[in-house]
């Protein structure tokens, strides 16, 4: 047995070796380039997964607000994001900052460039209201007055931090010697306006500093602008070419500036409990654009959705008992639209349903009628009432001579908004069946649109899923005041199912969206394949909770709420949610758009 042993663990252990080896060289050809090179770096460092609660909350305890902080995404040739930016309203930083010396011989950490990075983004959120207009403006201008809104934005900052000027100034070492480009006399302008101990003899440099000391009103944004094109025009005279795409700031911790040119939504619009900004960051499809897209392309599913808004909601912690504000962010977008022709192959290959459906609302339309009664000219006779007329004749009284009555049509007065679950686990088959949760989906969302047209009645189609309480997706299938044309039928054509179930966040919003109708009756109607869940969630009863509490919430709004769930096994947490007459459970999949029309039927009689 020993020699045995001793003869085969050294080819045991190789083989080992050889597998290893293998599954690390697998794993590193499935990992993003950005990931590689985290990887396979040595430095020391600080990677954005091990900080960012640290960094909510340091951004929470100074400015007593929620700011949004996630990691970058790879840029369009799968590179990664080596530069902090703003875009609606959420702070992007990169996957990770190495420790490094700087030029002036002092050791900067990747920590420290983390929390340099978002508080510099915190105070463009917190102290720019407006974009700037980049009309009439050059490159050289838009550069310049970016750098004077940086030294404004910063120095409103350390007034109530003093003790963010060191952690900001230490990432600054330009010097004078630095002369040959415009990128150097930009990094010794942002050094200046910040640096008071900073020495530097240039007289533009100069002018700089005195432009901006002369400041009475930091509060005033239009100073920035009004500075930067003055220093952009007198820099001129240095006769030093600017390269927008080189010429650019040295300290690691200062974003791009795409936050001052674009429009945003700033957290300190937010209210309690719902946050509805004044208008819309994103850019709405046009009907005839998408048309000339949809037909002469087979399938556009692939371009970039529009976000149009950010939103904050406070989510339910039963530990607590007490609702966390602004604890969940919320993006509204208009999603990317999809191929039209799958939603005609669905409302062509069901025509036989749809026909059923559409005669089953016109006979509750229809029905929906009342007689008026005790008229004395109307379309029929009322017979208790002339029967009531004899008997008083016979008695000697006299009768009462309304004895007409008039059926009239009951104007209906409902609103309902059609919530989709379009988490990843809508991409799996049915139980049973050769097509998708997310096709069923599409089936049920058309075909209850096409047949709800025949009452009238105004509806929605939204859909939503999540990536943990920073990254709430809410799409905007189809809107109450918009037509049920190419342009829905094209955004439920291209959804696909991603990410997780935050659902209680999803309901406070198409809550907050039905509100705005005027209706006397408002419905929500939830379709999901599963419970409320979401990956920084590992305990489901805090969601299963959460969601309850939208539910009372929506309740409280005079809003209905009806779940129709897909998964079998709905029946131990649904009820508990929604209540014990507020839900179904399909089980038979074929009937489910037949079915959901007869929900809504009884909802709305």
């Amino acid at each position: 047995m020993t020699l045995w042993v001793l003869r085969w663990t050294p080819i045991l252990l190789s083989m080992m070796r050889a597998i290893f080896n293998r599954l690390a060289c697998e794993l590193k050809n499935h990992l993003n380039p950005a990931s590689k090179v985290v990887l396979n770096d040595t430095r020391s460092k600080a990677e954005f997964s091990d900080v960012q609660r640290r960094l909510m909350i340091y951004l929470r305890a100074l400015w007593n607000c929620e700011f949004v902080v996630k990691q970058a995404e790879l840029d369009a040739a799968g590179e990664e994001v080596g530069k902090p930016f703003i875009e609606y309203n959420v702070i992007n930083l990169p996957i990770v900052f190495f420790d490094y010396a700087q030029d002036n011989g002092t050791y900067l950490t990747g920590l420290e460039i983390y929390r340099a990075a978002a508080t510099h983004a915190a105070a463009h959120l917190t102290f720019k209201k407006k974009p700037f207009s980049a009309r009439s403006l050059n490159k050289l201008h838009i550069a310049m007055i970016s750098v004077i809104e940086d030294a404004r934005v910063e120095t409103l900052a350390i007034r109530t931090y003093p003790g963010l000027k060191h952690l900001w100034t230490k990432q600054h070492t330009a010097t004078p010697l630095a002369n040959q480009t415009a990128g150097n006399y930009l990094n010794r302008l942002a050094r200046a306006l910040l640096d008071d101990q900073y020495q530097d003899d240039d007289l533009w440099i100069a002018q700089g500093r005195a432009l901006f000391k002369s400041i009475n009103d930091l509060e005033n944004e239009l100073i920035s602008r009004d500075i930067g094109i003055q220093l952009a025009d007198t820099f001129q005279e240095k006769k030093i070419k600017f390269d927008f795409h080189t010429d650019k700031l040295s300290a690691p911790y200062r974003d791009d500036n795409r936050y001052l040119w674009r429009r945003q939504v700033s957290p300190l619009e937010i209210f309690s409990p719902f946050f509805s900004p004044k208008s819309s960051v994103g850019i709405k499809e046009d009907n005839t654009l998408l048309k000339k897209r949809s037909s002469s392309t087979p399938d556009v599913s692939s371009n970039t959705k529009q976000v149009s808004a950010t939103y904050f909601y406070p989510e339910w912690n039963y530990r607590s008992r007490s609702e966390d504000q602004s604890w969940v962010t919320l993006r509204e977008s208009n999603p990317a639209p999809g191929n039209l022709s799958l939603i005609d192959k669905i409302i062509t290959e069901n025509q036989h349903l749809l026909t059923r459906m559409k005669a089953l609302l016109r006979a509750i339309r229809d029905g929906a009628s009342q007689r008026v009664r005790k008229l004395e000219v109307g379309d029929e006779i009322d017979i208790n009432a002339a029967i009531r007329a004899r008997i008083d004749i016979s008695q000697g009284i006299p009768p009462d001579t309304r004895i007409m009555m008039r059926s009239v049509q009951k104007a209906r007065d409902i609103s309902v908004l059609m919530l989709l679950d379009l988490s990843r686990s809508m991409n799996n088959k049915i139980h049973n069946q050769d097509y998708t949760a997310i096709q069923l989906t599409q089936q049920v969302s058309v075909l209850f649109a096409e047949a709800i047209k025949t009452v009238g009645d105004p509806f929605a189609i939204h859909g939503f899923y999540s990536d943990s309480r920073h990254f709430v997706e809410y799409l905007r299938l189809k809107d109450f005041d918009q037509p049920f044309d190419e342009l829905p039928k094209a955004r439920i054509s291209g959804i696909t199912g991603q990410r997780g179930t935050r659902m209680g966040a999803a309901i406070r919003h198409a809550t907050f969206h039905l509100n705005q109708q005027k209706s006397g009756k408002k419905i929500l109607l939830i379709l999901t394949d599963g419970e409320p869940s979401d990956v920084d969630v590992p305990d489901r009863k805090y969601l299963h909770d959460d969601t309850k509490k939208s539910v009372e919430g929506a309740k409280r709004n005079g809003i209905h709420t009806f779940c129709i769930s897909l998964d079998p096994g709905a029946d131990m947490y649904v009820s508990r949610i929604f209540g014990a007459t507020n839900y179904m459970v399909v089980d038979h999949v074929k009937y489910l758009p037949e079915k959901v029309l007869l929900i809504y039927a009884g909802l709305t009689r």
